[in-house]
Order: C-alpha cells, then sequence, then structure tokens
C-alpha cells in the first residue's frame, strides 16, 4: 500500500541536488553494468600434463618446507611431517575445499549487503490538451524506492554470515587433516610393504633351500617322502606369499603417490624414513580422559556443526524480526505540466494472507535440527573414541605377543646355527628353524602393521597426530596455509 504525500515545490537548489543525485544513480548503474567476469576456461589436456609432470623437488614446495621450518633439501627423507606438507601442496581435494571456503566467504559478504534501491522514471505526453491547459504537455515522475531491514534483521545476517564462514574455514581445515591422514597412512603403507616384502622373499629361500635339501635327502635315502613334500608345499606357498607381498607393495607406492598428488614415477628417488616405526606407544601412553576432551571439543567437524548451529540461531533471530511488517520509502520528483513537486511514499506490507508464525517455527525447527546434530556428532565421537582405543589396545596386545614368537624363533635358529657349527645339529633342522623365524617375523610385521593402522584410526578420532610428534601448525593454520602454498595448476586466483 503506496500514501503518497504531495509537499510544496523545492528551492531550485533542492531540485539540482535532486537531479544530480539521480544523474549519479544513473552513473553508477551504468558503471555496474560494465564490471567484467573473468573467463578461466579449464584445459583438461593442459592440467593431465601438469599434473604429470609434479616432482617432490618443486620449487614452491621446497619453499612451502622451508617456511615450516623442515629440511626442504631433494635428498632429504621424507619423514611423516614431509609428507604431510607435500600433501598440503599438491593434493587436488585441498584446492577443492579452498575454493568452497572461498564461495562460502563471498556468500557471506552477499548475505549482508543492504538491497539496492531502485530507480524509476515515467515520462507523460498529454497529445491532445483541453482548451486553456497548461503550456507544457509533459509530466515526469522519477522515484528512488529504498527497502527497509527489519528491526535486528542487519545483525542477525552479520551473524549467520560470520557463522557460515567459519563453518567453511572448519570443514577447509578438516579435509587437511583427512589429506594428512591419507598421505602418513600411505607412508606406513609404503614402509611395511616393503618391508613384508623383504621377509616374504626371505622366508620363500628359507623354505626353497629347505626343499632342496628334503629332494637330496630323499633321493639319497635319508628322509622318507612325507618331509619332501611337506618342505615342498612350505615352498610354493612361500614363493606365492611373496608375490602377493610384491603386489602390496606396488600398490601401497601407488596408493602414496595418489594421496600426495603426485604420480608414482615422482616416488621412484624418494627416500622414505619413519623414525621408530617399530616402537609405536603403549596403550597407557595415552591418557583417556586427555582423549575424550579432544575428541568432544576440538574435532573439526564438531566445530563445523557448532558454527552452523549459531548460523541456525542467527536465522532465528532474522525470522523473529519478520514480526514487524516490511517497510519501504520512496522519495520523488514530479514535473506536472509545469508544476514541479515533490513526493515521498511509503510501501507497508499488510499480513492479509499470513503472519510471520510460519517462518519462525521453521526457523525454530532448523536450530532444533541443528542442536541435535551437535550432539549426535558428541555422541558419536566420544563411542568411536572408545572403540578406536579399546581396538588399540587389544590389537597391541597381540602384536607383542607375535613379537615374543618371532623373538623366540629367531633364538632357536640362532641356537640351531650354533649346535650345526658344533657339530651337534644338521642342516634340516637349521633349514627349518630359519624358515620359522622369517615366517615368525612376517606374522610379528603384520601385527605390527595392524597396531598402526588401530594408531592411525585413535588418531583420526581425535584429528591430531598422537604418535610420532609432529612440528607442523595445526590443521585450521595448515589450511590458512594451503591458501597461499598451492601449486599453480590447482590455483585459480
Amino acid at each position: 500500500m503506496k500514501l503518497p504525500t504531495v509537499v510544496p515545490p523545492a528551492p531550485a537548489s533542492a531540485r539540482r541536488c535532486i537531479l544530480r543525485t539521480c544523474a549519479a544513480a544513473l552513473l553508477a548503474t551504468l558503471v555496474a553494468a560494465c564490471a567484467s567476469v573473468p573467463s578461466a576456461p579449464y584445459d583438461a589436456q593442459a592440467g593431465a600434463r601438469a599434473l604429470g609432470a609434479r616432482r617432490l623437488d618443486d620449487p614452491g614446495l621446497r619453499a612451502l618446507l622451508d617456511r615450516f621450518g623442515l629440511d626442504a633439501a631433494p635428498e632429504a627423507a621424507w619423514t611423516p611431517d614431509r609428507v604431510t606438507v607435500a600433501a598440503l601442496y599438491f593434493d587436488p581435494a585441498l584446492a577443492s575445499a579452498r575454493a568452497a571456503a572461498m564461495r562460502a566467504a563471498a556468500d557471506a559478504e552477499r548475505a549482508v549487503q543492504r538491497a539496492n534501491p531502485t530507480l524509476s522514471l515515467t515520462p507523460e505526453k498529454v497529445y491532445q490538451a483541453a482548451a486553456g491547459g497548461a503550456a507544457s504537455p509533459w509530466t515526469i515522475t522519477l522515484g528512488l524506492a529504498f527497502q527497509l531491514l527489519h528491526p535486528g534483521q542487519r545483525a542477525a545476517r552479520r551473524a549467520g554470515a560470520e557463522a557460515a564462514t567459519a563453518a567453511a574455514g572448519y570443514d577447509a581445515a578438516e579435509a587437511v587433516w583427512a589429506s594428512r591422514s591419507r598421505a602418513v597412512g600411505a607412508l606406513r603403507g609404503v614402509l611395511l610393504a616393503r618391508r613384508a616384502e623383504t621377509l616374504a622373499a626371505e622366508a620363500a629361500a628359507a623354505d626353497a633351500a629347505w626343499s632342496a635339501s628334503a629332494q637330496r635327502r630323499l633321493a639319497a635315502g635319508e628322509s622318507d617322502r612325507s618331509e619332501w613334500l611337506l618342505a615342498q608345499d612350505a615352498a610354493a606357498r612361500a614363493a606365492a606369499a611373496t608375490q602377493a607381498r610384491a603386489q602390496a607393495r606396488v600398490a601401497a607406492e601407488h596408493a602414496l603417490a595418489g594421496a600426495l598428488g603426485v604420480p608414482r614415477a615422482a616416488l621412484a628417488d624418494a627416500r622414505l624414513e619413519w623414525p621408530g616405526l617399530d616402537a609405536p606407544p603403549a596403550p597407557d601412553a595415552l591418557p583417556p580422559a586427555a582423549l575424550a576432551e579432544d575428541a568432544a571439543w576440538n574435532r573439526l567437524d564438531l566445530q563445523a556443526l557448532l558454527a552452523r548451529y549459531r548460523g541456525a540461531e542467527a536465522q532465528l533471530r532474522e525470522a523473529a524480526g519478520t514480526r514487524w511488517p516490511q517497510l519501504g520509502v520512496a522519495p520523488g520528483y514530479i514535473y506536472d505540466r509545469g508544476d514541479r513537486k515533490f513526493s515521498f511514499g511509503v510501501d507497508v506490507e499488510l499480513p492479509l494472507f499470513h503472519g510471520a508464525g510460519a517462518t519462525i517455527r521453521a526457523a525454530a525447527a532448523a536450530r532444533d535440527e541443528a542442536a541435535a546434530a551437535v550432539r549426535q556428532r558428541q555422541a558419536a565421537i566420544l563411542g568411536g573414541m572408545d572403540a578406536a582405543r579399546a581396538d588399540y589396545a587389544a590389537r597391541y596386545r597381540g602384536w607383542r605377543s607375535l613379537r615374543r614368537a618371532a623373538d623366540a624363533a629367531a633364538r632357536a635358529q640362532a641356537q640351531a646355527q650354533a649346535a650345526l657349527a658344533a657339530g651337534a645339529g644338521d642342516r634340516p633342522t637349521l633349514l627349518q628353524a630359519r624358515a620359522h623365524s622369517a615366517e615368525s617375523e612376517l606374522a610379528a610385521l603384520d601385527g605390527l602393521a595392524s597396531v598402526l593402522d588401530a594408531l592411525g584410526a585413535l588418531e583420526d578420532a581425535v584429528q591430531r597426530p598422537l604418535w610420532p610428534a609432529s612440528r607442523l601448525p595445526d590443521s585450521a593454520r595448515l589450511a590458512a596455509a594451503h591458501t597461499q602454498g598451492a601449486p599453480a595448476d590447482v590455483r585459480h586466483d
């Protein structure tokens, strides 16, 4: 509903001011329309070539390593921290998360912007005037409409925008953590797979030597056929296991290259290293109270949900403001066939068909839904953390048992070697002891891999490194560093 109020003509200075204002508005409209949008077509072939040309001696990567205080020399060993920085630099998934965070920041900026005023121009001309009419046949109406905000609407929008930006930042930090978890887990997998392949080859060699010895003894009549069949079966199984371990090592190297975002050829000369890989911390060294506190308060996904809850609360405050009618004002200038007038219109929303109740109830339900999501995630985090810690403790005990068995098999091999040297033993016994020792060592290594996988799951539950200690900042700061350290082929600034 518009309630026009006509006032007497204004002085010439005021009219000139109005005209200048309208001219400025028209000029601003034209300037805004001239703003260009840069085109950024993606060349898939060039992108594929850039991905295939990535190397671990990239100058940008060396600069990022140096920025974090890590050894940037190309020949330096790739430890968990250096691998994390390489993933931070190359991982395409982080480029996607960075773009999403930038989009959220732009959306937040757009959400707090005021609506632009609307300029209206209505010219009219009288073609057939009555006798004695006005001297001028023209009537020109010029108006400028402004939309007013509800009480507290601007503050609520700003709070919602800040919450959305914070949630996007936590999402980006969580993507950094996920990238770090993939890269470190892949590094661990390659090191263990290479060691397992070596041990499997040693076991296969020992079993092959035992089989050949058994065959010679059978031909000489010094043993029966059952020993030869047993040795042959062990040799065949060991050879198949060696082949499987070699395939697992190749798959692990591909997984590491994929986690880092580089071709596998880039890892050909890389020296991979994990200090103290054989000595993971005992479960008692990980206090459950501290882990529970970290998990319940510091998880990045939980912080993102809390930010979204704050955003839902802000939307509820904005919805509560709709109880007031929407207002708009429209000052104008009228040239009416020689008469000059000012007008002032008021637009008032009339709640004839509905009020603000449904809008408020929907916003309140969204706020309650966000709160329920936070509680649900907290419960899942605490339950998952307890399960991960219990799983780690159980696997650690199993690995220690396998480790003791491997140590006993190694002692038995040493005793058989000493007995043979002293003339009190025979070679078949030594060969069997050697094969058993290699197989026991391989089983202990598999147990260690299981323990380290459980430790990785426990780190994912709290989303912070537990072992080994890291010199890098937390994931949020790493996400900020990625904004400036990404390679050119994943940046679109």
